[in-house]
């Protein structure tokens, strides 16, 4: 099988004559008739492969271009904004606040605003993200991303810790989500989410994400399921739990039941703290995997889309993922708000309640989650008191 013809003699007649060389005296053919006349002889076979790899470049290469114009536009890095601080009812009793020393040592005659000195630090943003289940915020964690420190910190708030300001009759963070404002019904809760967490950690971050549980089995499908090292045997069937325990590949739906699971029939378990640590070591192997498959970065963007609430601008969520992925899992640092558990309050409808450990907790939140360039003081927070009856 020849997929060329001998080189031209000096003589050739006819067909031959067309498909090969010009004859001798006649004007020297173009590149791309020398190009025609020699696909012409390339066996069939040839040429349907030269077309495929063709078009297989061609498909690549628009696939590159879509990529680099679709991250041209998502990859941005936000703005440096201002932090809101929490600003304490005026009918709350805000404890008193110490003069801040000035540069030379000395103590100023004035009592300094509340908001003095509460500046971001350059390079730092702050999150809040929620994992919601028909309304009510069952996860809760506030971010402090510092691109300059190269760390992150996250901080989890237990969903039925106590808000003294909470405007309804079951005082619990994990019902301000569903608490709509009646002013702006888009902010699907976020707005007053926020305003009730600055009660706990004294700020209102500056982006929020509510992702539900059906976003949340996406992305682990996304990923093709997560491996995990399960605590315990969790089995509670009324709810769909049965997991066995030890390290195992997980689904979808068991990744849920790892989230959700709490106690069991028999009663065998753990607390909130247990449970969440599970959920911090779970989301930390989740965005691992997330960002070590970066190809994958288009379809996290639809799952978004599509499951979570968020004020983020999205032309600033591939440049945020990019900094977390730089920086490493290594250095993204879980920690959980000291609390300490109040059966049946005596200022509350009975109930179960989470106080918050006010000097404890402004420890952690000073260690980890705090933005500014000085310590978060007690003026900022509102935790609120319990006793039990």
């Amino acid at each position: 099988m020849r997929f060329f013809k001998r080189p031209y003699s000096g003589k050739r007649t006819g067909t031959e004559a067309e498909a090969g060389e010009a004859p001798a005296g006649e004007k020297k053919r173009s590149v791309f008739g020398i190009i025609r006349a020699w696909w012409r002889e390339v066996h069939k076979a040839l040429k349907i492969t030269i077309m495929i790899i063709i078009g297989l470049l061609a498909a690549s290469l628009g696939l590159l271009i879509i990529f680099l114009v679709g991250k041209s536009m998502l990859y941005q890095q936000p703005g440096d904004n201002n932090i809101q601080i929490n600003q304490p009812s005026p009918s709350g009793t805000v404890p008193s606040v110490s003069p801040l020393p000035t540069p030379s040592g000395t103590v100023p005659s004035v009592r300094p605003s509340p908001d003095h000195g509460y500046v971001k630090r350059e390079g730092v943003y702050t999150f809040l993200l929620a994992g919601s289940n028909q309304g009510l915020t069952d996860t809760l964690m506030v971010a402090t991303l510092d691109t300059k420190a190269g760390t992150c910190h996250m901080l989890s708030i237990p969903r039925d810790t106590a808000v003294a300001s909470a405007p309804r009759s079951l005082k619990k963070i994990n019902g301000a989500y569903s608490q709509r404002s009646g002013i702006d019904e888009e902010d699907q809760g976020i707005t007053n989410l926020k305003k009730e967490i600055a009660t706990l950690i004294g700020y209102q971050p500056e982006y929020a994400a509510v992702v539900d549980y059906n976003g949340f089995k996406r992305l682990i499908q996304a990923i093709d399921g997560i491996d995990f090292n399960v605590p315990m045997r969790m089995y509670l069937p009324s709810e769909g739990i049965n997991l066995q325990k030890g390290e195992q590949h997980l689904n979808a739906d068991e990744a849920l039941q790892v989230v959700r699971f709490r106690v069991g029939v028999n009663g065998a378990g753990y607390d909130d703290y247990g449970r969440m640590e599970t959920q911090q070591k779970l989301l930390g192997a989740v965005i691992n995997k997330a960002l070590a498959n970066w190809t994958k970065f288009p379809e996290y963007i639809d799952i978004a889309r599509e499951n979570v609430k968020s004020d983020i601008d999205w032309s600033n969520i591939l440049w945020f993922a990019d900094q977390v992925r730089k920086i490493g899992m290594d250095n993204v640092q879980f920690s959980t708000l000291p609390t300490v558990s109040v059966v049946n309050p005596a200022e509350l409808d009975y109930m179960y309640y989470e106080m918050v450990l006010s000097e404890e907790a402004l420890t952690v939140i000073n260690d980890t989650i705090n933005p500014f360039g000085i310590p978060i003081r007690e003026e900022l927070v509102e935790h609120m008191k319990l006793t039990e009856k």
